[in-house]
């Protein structure tokens, strides 16, 4: 007697892109991939070139002899170390477009202590921060006025038990708040931040954040905030 053999379905597996060696490539995935690459390699350059730019200005420490001159210099300094650093982080995230903002922070607060020159540079800052990522647009202005920020509260005239507070808060309108606090004392009444450059400066990249400095002083310390877009 014949016996029929008995055929089994045959399950296809579901379509996937191929991905071997004979596989054509996506013209876009691959001018995608050539971009992302640039952009790294930019953003190295733009890292290292401000390093170059701190180095050789460095050099001319020693013969600044005028107070207000000098004043001037290091701040110099802090703002294109603010650059520098988030050129590096941008380039370490893997992202080229996005930083960890507390993250960025932390390194602002710790170079601003480390340019400053005697006893301030002891005065502890404490960062908190929500877990935000920030593109480089709102991070560039938002370093300076950090920057701007801690600076002016290192040079106040601190009691033996200084600090500085900085905290970053999402908030529920697609914003989130910076605030830098300190214990210092009180600006002088009537203070014009118009007469002091760098709270001039902030103020100036606030209202590129699409906010303004707000700015509140009193015997307990100074609070300065601005929100940005996230």
């Amino acid at each position: 007697m014949l016996i029929h053999p008995r055929y089994q379905p045959v399950t296809l597996p579901p379509d996937r892109p191929a991905t071997g060696p004979e596989a054509p490539d996506d013209p876009l995935a691959a001018r995608i991939r050539e971009l992302e690459s640039e952009l790294r390699e930019l953003q190295h350059r733009a890292k290292n070139s401000l390093q170059l730019v701190i180095s050789l200005l460095k050099l001319q420490t020693g013969r600044i002899r005028d107070p207000d001159a000098r004043a001037a210099y290091e701040q110099t300094l802090v703002r294109i170390e603010a650059l520098a650093i988030l050129y590096r982080q941008l380039h370490e995230s893997g992202t080229g477009t996005h930083v960890d903002l507390g993250r960025y922070v932390e390194a602002l607060a710790d170079a601003v202590k480390h340019g400053t020159p005697g006893g301030l540079a002891n005065v502890p800052i404490d960062v908190k921060s929500d877990p935000i990522q920030i593109g480089l647009y709102e991070a560039m202005p938002l370093g300076l006025i950090t920057a701007e920020l801690i600076t002016n509260s290192l040079h106040h005239a601190y009691p033996e038990q200084g600090w500085i507070n900085v905290s970053i808060s999402q908030e529920a309108n697609g914003r989130a708040r910076l605030i830098v606090e300190d214990n210092g004392r009180a600006l002088p009444a009537g203070f014009d931040t118009t007469a002091e450059d760098g709270l001039m400066l902030a103020e100036a990249l606030a209202a590129q954040l699409g906010d303004t400095l707000n700015t509140e002083s009193d015997a307990s310390g100074t609070t300065a905030s601005v929100s940005f877009p996230v």
